[in-house]
């Protein structure tokens, strides 16, 4: 069962729900107002904000010298 993000259109509570199905309950927990949206999700990306290399095998340094990461990564 996901967990989406929502944001209230009537008060801007921005908040997570748990939802099981179509008829799940996505109302504010602020207002109780039912007129919300679903909101796209961010997430995390790792070793990029410390200027290091990520590579799809999941490797993450910041001492790879010309996008060569066989010194950090086997």
């Amino acid at each position: 069962m996901p967990i989406f993000e929502f944001k209230c259109k009537n008060c801007g509570n921005e908040f997570e729900r748990l939802v099981r199905n179509s008829k799940s309950d996505t109302s504010c927990p602020k207002c109780k107002s039912a007129d919300t949206e679903k909101q796209f999700s961010s997430f995390a990306v790792s070793g990029l904000s410390s200027g290091g290399h990520s590579h799809s095998s999941g490797c993450s340094c910041g001492s790879c010298s010309g996008g060569n990461c066989s010194s950090c990564c086997h």
